[in-house]
């Protein structure tokens, strides 16, 4: 067995468990363009800083939009250049014979590369008409909603992850095995049902 010494000085990409390691890497493109949100993280301080986010790949990159101003933003102005990058997805639970050995079903890949606010707005249009393409493909601009337009551009922050390097890892089962889904189901479905919705600061007034 490893001692903690030595899984130090692994390469960030070496997984433990081999057996849910996935290296292929059409399967890796395929899950960063489906998946829906992402968490990227910087370190501050000795702290670490985490932000979730919409997010889009165009296979080489990973794209995300957020305030000019803000906690993240002011960490990268300072110079930090670096990033890890995860999405993930959840699926059955896996009972067993023993609490020891229940699992569940998953998929996740960490990305690691320098991050940066992308000042071109070329490249910052390019990066916000593709999150559009990807999470509202059935609207066409122009037709189903007024077009981006250079201040709209111009008023959004956008970041950029350069893809270095990157792990996948993976735990899925045949339809048949005995599993369940998770009981606590969509907190969000649970919020809608209670009627308690997020209501904007002009509706509180």
């Amino acid at each position: 067995m490893a001692g903690t010494s030595e899984y130090l000085r692994r390469p960030l990409t070496k997984v433990r468990r081999q057996d849910r390691v996935l290296s292929d890497e059409e399967w890796l493109d395929r899950f960063l363009e489906t998946a829906a949100v992402g968490h990227v993280a910087v370190c501050w301080e000795g702290e670490p800083l985490l932000h979730s986010n919409l997010f889009w790949f165009d296979g080489q990159k990973v794209f995300w939009h957020t305030a000019h101003v803000g906690k993240f933003r002011a960490v990268l102005d300072t110079g930090v250049a670096r990033a890890c990058f995860t999405v993930t997805d959840h699926g059955r639970i896996l009972p067993a014979d023993t609490p020891l050995n229940f699992s569940t079903e998953y998929a996740s890949v960490v990305l690691y590369g320098p991050v940066r606010v992308v000042g071109d707005s070329i490249e910052k249009r390019y990066a916000l008409e593709g999150m559009m393409t990807k999470y509202a493909p059935q609207l066409e601009p122009g037709r189903d909603y007024i077009p981006m337009s250079d201040d709209d551009v111009e008023r959004t922050s956008v970041y950029c992850l350069e893809i270095e390097t990157r792990v996948g890892k993976h735990n899925v089962k045949p339809v048949d095995y005995p599993a369940y889904p998770y009981p606590g189901g969509s907190f969000l479905d649970l919020e809608r049902l209670a009627e308690r919705y997020t209501l904007r600061p002009k509706d509180l007034a």
